[in-house]
C-alpha cells in the first residue's frame, strides 16, 4: 500500500548485520501508524550513510562497530551534518563510554537482549512522532503567555516567585527565562518526555543527561547540579531509560 499522508517519516539504519538488519526494520514497522509512512533506508558502512542526504532523516539506527570504521566517529559526523534528528546506537560488540553521550543519543541498544530491544525501539518510534508534533510548553513571562518546545528545554531551576527555565534556540545558544510557573506546576506537563526532580530545586530533562551519581548529575553542556538523597532512586530509574 502507498502512504498518502502528509509526510514521511525518514529512517536511516547504519548497520552491516543482515540478520540485525531484518529483525530491525520488523520492529520499525510494528510502530508504524499507517502503512507506508515510514521511508527505511539501510547503509552498510558510514561512508555510505554519509553519501546520502543525511539531512532529511528524523530517526538514524546506528551500530558501532564496522570494517574499518568506528561508530562514534560516525555518529560525530552525522550529527554534524543533522542537528535535529534523533539516533540511538544499537550494537551487541561494544560498551558505552562517557564520550557516546556527548551528542546526544536518545537510547544506547543491545542486540542481544531481544526484548528490551523492541521496547527500545518502539519506544524511539514513539519520540520520533512526538517530535514532529512539536509539544509544547505553555509559561507566563511576566504578563505574557509564550511557548516553548518541550524538547529544547535542559532543565528548570526554582525561584523565590516561579522558576528559571533554561532552553536552547534553534540556532544551539542556550538562553534563560523567568516565569511565574513552579516546576512542581509544569512537571505534569513534562515527566511524559523525559523530565525528572534531581533536587527539590530541579527538574532535569534526562535527554540532556551527561552522567550522575548518587550526589551530582552532569549534563551535556557541562552544567553541574546536585542531586538530592530524597530524589536519588526516582531520579536514577528516570534517567536510566536514556543512558542505559
Amino acid at each position: 500500500m502507498e502512504y498518502t499522508g502528509d509526510e514521511l517519516f525518514w529512517i536511516a539504519i547504519c548497520d552491516d548485520e543482515k540478520d540485525s538488519i531484518g529483525k530491525i526494520k520488523e520492529i520499525l514497522l510494528e510502530g508504524e501508524a499507517e502503512p507506508g509512512e515510514f521511508k527505511i533506508s539501510v547503509f552498510p558502512s558510514g561512508a555510505a550513510l554519509m553519501s546520502a542526504n543525511v539531512s532529511r532523516y528524523d530517526l538514524l539506527i546506528l551500530d558501532m562497530v564496522f570494517p574499518g570504521e568506528n561508530g562514534r566517529e560516525i555518529a560525530h559526523e552525522y550529527r554534524n551534518k543533522n542537528k535535529d534528528g534523533i539516533f540511538v546506537f544499537c550494537t551487541g560488540k561494544a560498551s558505552p563510554i562517557p564520550e557516546d553521550f556527548r551528542l546526544g543519543p536518545y537510547r544506547y541498544m543491545r542486540k542481544e537482549y531481544p526484548r528490551r530491544l523492541r521496547r527500545d525501539l518502539l519506544e524511539t518510534v514513539e519520540e520520533m512522532y512526538r517530535r514532529r508534533i512539536k509539544s509544547r510548553l505553555k509559561v507566563t513571562e511576566g504578563k505574557t503567555t509564550i511557548l516553548l518546545h518541550i524538547e529544547d528545554i535542559l532543565y528548570l531551576e526554582i525561584a523565590k516567585s516561579g522558576s528559571y527555565i533554561y532552553y536552547y534556540k534553534n540556532s544551539g545558544e542556550l538562553c534563560t527565562v523567568k516565569v511565574k510557573e513552579k516546576p512542581r506546576e509544569l512537571y505534569p506537563h513534562l515527566f511524559a518526555y523525559g523530565f525528572e526532580f534531581a533536587h527539590n530545586s530541579y527538574l532535569v530533562n534526562c535527554h540532556y543527561l551527561h552522567k550522575w551519581n548518587s550526589r551530582e548529575l552532569e549534563l551535556v553542556n557541562g552544567k553541574c547540579l546536585s542531586v538530592s538523597r530524597a530524589r536519588e532512586k526516582k531520579f536514577a530509574e528516570a534517567a536510566m531509560k536514556y543512558i542505559i
